[in-house]
């Protein structure tokens, strides 16, 4: 209990209770006490340069007032906020609600769960019952999530620059549906981003029923699947290939980022864990070892047991001199040579792959030119780890066609409405196309998309993909 205190003259204001003190240094009221005092409520605070505060508030309170009279004969936008007649089903107030639901990855989707409230998804996260990725998740899947709350991103459709109303765009779209259903689609070509969903392949088949005539393109700026005519060179066939990392003892990454890149990048990252865990002492000789060759610092190569720090322009001599010592042959000698790599990391690598034969594996970047996927192809097919640690499958028919042969339809005049469904080319076509002059020479261009970018700037009717 605080203990009561004396005061010697006291004023009557102070004579309304007893008065107690807040702390010792009140109590001995010490100088730096009282000056602690003064700078917390320095003399004067009630008034502000001469004016008093409460004047100022009065005249405020009016002015805000005479606002609002001014504001009441302006028409405010109506909105109605109503309560559920009828609850959504499964939706509680205050408790989450899980979709299982997949982000699209040009040719590949990463399986989700999302975790909503009223509708809204708040988190995404690996779906368990996908064994390959067990739960597991993307940097990318993570992040895509900011684009639903993106200020930035675009909110009405527009034409010529200004908004454009939703029945304006749907008569818009209905008019040149018909005009080119006429024409079978001669003069109307897309161009796409690609995609492995079979509800986009379903609905372009049927494009492609209508308008037979029509160009249906597909391009993306970064291509993360090994070319397919290196498979070609190599075995005569259009094939890709699955990696199985966890089967894999010995490992040559040739400038491959396998642990971070790609849309199978989780998959492989959680089996080649699986290959590196020694579960006891004596399993210590079956972990995986992993020789990395690149041009730039990455994920895989901060794991790398053996790490050659190489220009990406000489991996193709790197990769020749090492598969002359793997085949044992010296027809590569002419692609080799120039190489300015110590001889012992070479002999040292090929004499470790060629001593896991069936359990070893090589890898070749997705940037890499054709030769040089080539060359891992060979040297996986020589140690006999294709059926192993790599497969190869029947690579899908090319459906769509490229953007160089829309460019060049454009420059022939064979295209009158270009319908560019997202994507940004004007930003990252390739630069010999000169793809925003091109844009400019069609007549109609509409953009469908998540921003008004550069693409969207030079189309005359933006749609917003989030209406």
């Amino acid at each position: 209990m605080k203990r009561q205190i004396q005061h010697p003259a006291p004023t009557p204001r102070e004579l309304s209770g007893p008065r107690y003190w807040r702390s010792l240094d009140e109590l001995a009221a010490t100088p730096g006490f009282q000056e602690y005092l003064e700078r917390e409520f320095p003399a004067g605070a009630a008034q502000l340069d001469g004016v008093d505060r409460r004047q100022f508030f009065k005249l405020m309170a009016a002015s805000f007032a005479l606002g609002g009279i001014g504001l009441a004969g302006c028409r405010r936008p109506e909105a109605y906020i109503l309560p559920y007649g009828k609850s959504v089903e499964e939706v509680k107030d205050g408790l989450p609600l899980y979709f299982a639901t997949a982000m699209p990855l040009r040719r590949a989707a990463f399986p989700l769960v999302a975790e909503t409230y009223q509708g809204r998804p708040t988190k995404l996260e690996g779906n368990p019952s996908y064994e390959p990725h067990g739960g597991a998740t993307s940097l990318m899947a993570q992040a895509s999530l900011l684009d639903l709350y993106d200020p930035d991103r675009a909110t009405t459709h527009l034409r010529g620059g200004a908004e454009f109303a939703e029945a304006g765009l749907v008569d818009l779209l209905a008019a040149t549906g018909r005009r080119y259903a006429a024409s079978r689609g001669a003069g109307l070509a897309f161009l796409a981003e690609s995609s492995g969903s079979p509800t986009r392949e379903a609905l372009v088949s049927r494009l492609r029923e209508r308008m037979p005539d029509a160009i249906w393109a597909e391009y993306e700026p970064v291509v993360d699947e090994p070319p397919v005519e290196a498979a070609r060179l190599a075995f005569g066939r259009d094939l890709l290939p699955a990696y199985h990392f966890d089967r894999a003892r010995r490992i040559l990454s040739l400038d491959a980022d396998f642990l971070q890149v790609g849309p199978a990048a989780v998959a492989s990252a959680r089996a080649f864990a699986r290959g590196r865990r020694v579960a006891a002492p004596g399993d210590a000789d079956r972990m995986s070892r992993l020789y990395v060759a690149e041009s730039t610092l990455t994920t895989t190569g901060a794991m790398a047991d053996h790490r050659l720090r190489i220009a990406s322009s000489h991996v193709a001599a790197l990769a020749a001199a090492i598969a002359g010592r793997v085949l044992g042959t010296d027809a590569y000698a002419g692609l080799a040579a120039g190489l300015d790599v110590k001889p012992g990391w070479i002999a040292e690598c090929a004499a470790d792959l060629a001593a896991h034969r069936g359990e070893s594996l090589v890898i070749a970047g997705v940037h890499q030119p054709a030769a040089v996927q080539a060359l891992a192809y060979l040297m996986n097919a020589a140690l006999g780890n294709v059926g192993r640690t790599v497969d190869f499958t029947e690579a899908p028919p090319a459906a769509a066609a490229t953007i160089q042969h829309l460019a060049a339809a454009i420059r022939a005049g064979a295209v009158k409405t270009l319908v560019i469904i997202g994507g940004n080319p004007v930003y990252n076509a390739p630069a010999d196309l000169d793809w925003p002059a091109l844009q400019k020479t069609v007549l109609e261009v509409i953009r469908y998309g998540y921003y008004v970018d550069e693409t969207s700037a030079l189309a005359g009717v933006h749609v917003d993909s989030f209406s």
